[in-house]
């Protein structure tokens, strides 16, 4: 059995997000601040205009699809997949019938036709992802995504390269199989990827590990976390974190 189809991947993982969904919105906003959260969904959404289909991978509690609702005045068809039950409870409560929610592991493939996406968004899912299946979900993106449509995710990382950001990588794959790349090896990957037309990728600053320090979050894995690198003699504040922009589109004509 592979990692993508093993269920205890997907049982962790529902572990993990079932506990972070007990106050998931309060703590997104703890973690990077409630600006910085906007910021990231507006830029997600850019692309998006009314009457164009969008999917939401990773959905989480339905914030970023609330936001296309509103953003569109709910002339757009909008789907939204996630992992966990508990997350897509939050969802639902929060979208009613203004979306279609799916449950799914993305590790495992996108369950949906060919070009049937003119944006496809992703906030915070690639570090939830095997190493082997980033490559497999830009194809799956790329093949959704009718000509012209656009990708946009939003990928935390690792700012520095340090001993102390080496252990909360080390632990934070080895707990939860988070894997937050440094900074240029994620841009190499991205940029990597194949199809794509008009690429880019930016990076902007993080306070999630810096928060999650100061233990202001329910959620309290990566606190945990850090606690345990600071009792190795290391100081955790030198765990600076990062997110990567990235965009990229699927050429006219294709």
């Amino acid at each position: 059995m592979t990692q993508l189809e093993n269920t205890d991947y997907i049982t962790l993982k529902r572990s993990v997000y079932g506990e972070y969904s007990r106050a998931y919105d309060e703590d997104r906003v703890r973690f990077v601040s409630g600006t910085a959260l906007a910021e990231r969904i507006d830029w997600a959404l850019g692309p998006l205009q009314p009457g164009k289909n969008l999917l939401d991978l990773g959905c989480g509690s339905g914030r970023l699809l609330r936001q296309a609702v509103d953003r569109t005045g709910g002339k757009s068809v909008l789907t939204g997949l996630d992992l966990t039950p508990d997350m897509l409870a939050l969802a639902s409560s929060e979208l009613g019938g203004d979306a279609t929610l799916v449950e799914g592991n993305v590790a495992a493939g996108l369950p949906f036709k060919n070009q049937s996406f003119d944006l496809v968004t992703s906030l915070n899912l690639v570090q939830d992802l095997p190493a082997n299946a980033v490559s497999s979900l830009f194809d799956g993106v790329y093949r959704l995504l009718r000509p012209g449509g656009t990708f946009r995710a939003v990928i935390p990382c690792m700012a520095e390269r340090n001993q102390a950001a080496e252990l909360f990588r080390e632990m934070s794959q080895a707990r939860v199989a988070m894997d937050f790349r440094y900074a240029d090896d994620l841009r190499g990957l991205l940029m990597g990827m194949p199809g794509f037309v008009g690429a880019s990728t930016e990076f902007r600053p993080s306070t999630a590990a810096a928060n999650a320090a100061k233990g202001s979050v329910r959620f309290t894995l990566f606190a945990d976390i850090l606690g345990d690198i600071k009792s190795l003699g290391l100081d955790p504040r030198q765990v600076q974190q990062g997110v990567i922009f990235f965009s990229g589109n699927r050429a006219l004509g294709s």
